[in-house]
C-alpha cells in the first residue's frame, strides 16, 4: 500500500513538473474583450492578411470554418481573429507591433473574447443572465453572439486563459469598450469587478498585470460616443495598473462608433507601445502625421478693449489647439489644422454686448467673416446644460426672461498678463478648457487673435537675435514680461514658453 502511494505521488509530481516544463516564460500572452471595435468591424485589407510573424499567435475561442481553426487552438494570427464573420480589430496590430519590438526568442499570443453591441454586463457573470433576459426581439443578433460564447463571454475568457497558461504566461489585459454605456460614471467600478475576478479565477497578482483600456471615438474625429472618454480617463484612480490608450487622430469609418482599418492599425500600435513600456521597452511606431494648418495666430490682443468688434479666434497656444463650431452646431477642440477648415461652421468670434453686467457674449463668425446664423439666429458660445457635458452654441437669446443667462451663454473674460484670456461661465462659476463643459475649477488660458496664412518654418533662420532679445518667428521684437505660451527666438536658439 505504501509503494502505490509513493508511485502515485511520484506520478503526480512527475506530471506537474512536465506540465510546468512545457511553460514558456517568453511566450507572452494577452486577454482581450470589449465590444465591436475589439471584435473588428473593418473589412481587412491586402496588406492586413500578409507578412504576419509565426511568433504572433491568437487562441481560437469558438471553432471557425473559414479561416479553419478548433476552439482552444493555437493559431499564426490572420484577421479575422475573434470569430469568423468578425474584422481587423484592435489585437492584430497590437500583436504585429509587439513581436516587433520583443527579442527574437520571445513570441506573443492574444486570447480575444468581443461582443459587437454589448454593454460592459455582458461580461459580470452575476449581470449577464440577466442582461440576455431583457434582449428584444429585434435584438437576436445580439443574442447569438452571446450563444457563440455559450451565454458567458466572461467564462469563455477564463476557460481559454487557462488553456494558455499551460505553453505562456500572461502579461496584461486588453479592453475597447463603453459605446453601449456611454457616459455612464460607474462604468470604471464595473470593469474593475471584472478585472478582479480575472485576477482571482486565474492566479495572477494584479501588480504584475497591466490594464490598457482604448478610448472610443475621439470628438474631433466625429465620434458618437466621445463624452465617454471622460469616464475613461478615471481608470487609473479605480485601478492603479491601468493605462488610457489615446484614439486622437484615428480615422473612423463615418458612423461615429467604429474605427476605420487604419485607425485600427493606429490603435492597435498605441496599445502596443504602452505595452511595451510597461516590459521597459521604448517603441518607436509610426503615427500619421499630423495635417499643417494654413491659418496660425497672427495679432495677440491684451484686453477686451483693444478686441473691440474684431473677429478673434480663441487659441491654446500650449497645447496648439483652437475652439470652433463644427457643423451640427456643437463646440469643437481641436489642432490648429483642424479648427481653421474653411468646412467648419465658424472658428472667429465676435464679442457682442450682454444684458448681464459684467459679462460677455461670444457670437460664432463664418470663416468669411460673415454672420453665422442657426436657422435665422445668432449663435453664441453657451456652456450648458449641465447634464450633457458638452458645449454647444445657443440659438439667440432671450433678454426679456433672462434666458441668457439661465442658458450659460454669459462669460466673464480674464485676462492676465503674459498668460492670456480664461473663460469662466456666469451659470456655472467654472473655467472652459476645452469642448467639455465650462465646469473646471483652474482657468485655461487662451490667445484670443488674428489670424494670417501660416509662415514656413525657414524663416527662423531670418532672425538675428545675439543682443538677447526675445524675437517671435516672424522677426517681431517681443516684449519679455509679456510672453504668452509659444516658441521664440533668443540669441539665435529657439526657446519655448509654457
Amino acid at each position: 500500500m505504501k509503494k502505490l502511494l509513493f508511485l502515485s505521488g511520484l506520478m503526480l509530481i512527475t506530471s506537474y513538473l512536465k506540465a510546468n516544463a512545457e511553460v514558456d516564460p517568453n511566450f507572452y500572452v494577452y486577454l482581450c474583450f470589449g465590444q465591436s471595435n475589439m471584435e473588428g468591424n473593418a473589412v481587412p485589407e491586402a496588406i492586413d492578411k500578409k507578412d504576419v510573424d509565426e511568433r504572433f499567435k491568437t487562441l481560437a475561442c469558438v471553432d471557425f470554418s473559414s479561416p479553419a481553426r478548433k476552439m482552444g487552438e493555437w493559431y499564426t494570427a490572420y484577421p479575422p481573429i475573434v470569430r469568423q464573420g468578425t474584422g481587423l480589430g484592435m489585437a492584430d496590430y497590437f500583436g504585429r507591433t509587439m513581436v516587433a519590438n520583443l527579442p527574437e526568442n520571445v513570441s506573443v499570443g492574444v486570447i480575444d473574447v468581443a461582443i459587437g453591441g454589448t454593454k460592459i454586463e455582458g461580461f459580470m457573470q452575476e449581470e449577464v443572465g440577466k442582461y440576455i433576459a431583457s434582449m428584444t426581439a429585434s435584438e437576436q443578433w445580439l443574442k447569438d453572439y452571446f450563444k457563440a460564447y455559450d451565454n458567458d463571454p466572461y467564462q469563455r475568457l477564463v476557460d481559454m486563459a487557462k488553456i494558455a497558461q499551460q505553453s505562456g504566461v500572461i502579461k496584461g489585459i486588453l479592453l475597447h469598450q463603453g459605446e453601449s454605456n456611454n457616459g455612464q460614471q460607474d462604468w470604471p467600478e464595473k470593469v474593475k469587478l471584472i478585472y478582479d475576478r480575472l485576477i482571482a479565477d486565474l492566479g495572477l497578482n494584479a501588480d504584475d498585470i497591466p490594464l490598457f483600456v482604448g478610448e472610443t471615438v475621439s470628438q474631433a474625429a466625429g465620434g458618437a460616443c466621445w463624452h465617454h472618454n471622460a469616464v475613461i480617463a478615471k481608470m487609473p484612480n479605480v485601478i492603479p495598473n491601468s493605462f488610457v490608450i489615446s484614439s486622437a487622430d484615428c480615422p473612423q469609418k463615418g458612423d461615429g462608433l467604429h474605427f476605420t482599418a487604419q485607425g485600427y492599425r493606429i490603435m492597435g500600435q498605441r496599445y502596443a507601445k504602452a505595452a511595451l513600456k510597461v516590459l521597459g521597452i521604448e517603441a518607436e511606431i509610426q503615427e500619421p502625421e499630423q495635417p499643417k494648418s494654413d491659418l496660425e495666430p497672427d495679432q495677440r490682443f491684451a484686453s477686451l478693449e483693444e478686441i473691440g468688434d474684431t473677429p478673434f479666434a480663441i487659441i491654446n497656444e500650449t497645447e496648439g489647439m483652437a475652439l470652433f463650431g463644427s457643423d451640427n452646431q456643437n463646440l469643437k477642440y481641436d489642432i490648429l489644422a483642424n479648427a481653421f477648415l474653411s468646412t467648419n461652421s465658424g472658428y472667429l468670434f465676435r464679442l457682442e454686448d450682454c444684458t448681464v453686467e459684467g459679462g460677455n457674449l461670444l457670437h460664432l463668425i463664418t470663416p468669411d467673416g460673415s454672420e453665422y446664423n442657426i436657422w435665422g439666429s445668432p449663435g453664441y458660445l453657451n456652456a450648458q446644460p449641465l447634464e450633457t457635458g458638452w458645449c454647444c452654441f445657443i440659438l439667440g437669446l432671450n433678454d426679456q426672461n433672462g434666458q441668457d443667462f439661465e442658458n450659460g451663454a454669459v462669460w466673464e473674460i480674464e485676462y492676465a498678463d503674459g498668460k492670456g484670456f480664461a473663460l469662466k461661465n456666469v451659470g456655472t462659476g467654472k473655467y472652459l478648457k476645452d469642448a467639455g463643459n465650462a465646469n473646471y475649477d483652474e482657468p485655461t488660458y487662451f490667445s484670443f487673435c488674428t489670424l494670417k496664412e501660416a509662415t514656413a518654418i525657414k524663416a527662423i533662420r531670418t532672425v538675428s537675435s545675439k543682443d538677447g532679445i526675445i524675437y517671435d518667428l516672424n522677426g517681431r521684437r517681443m516684449n519679455e514680461k509679456n510672453l504668452r505660451p509659444g516658441i521664440y527666438i533668443r540669441n539665435n536658439q529657439k526657446i519655448i514658453i509654457r
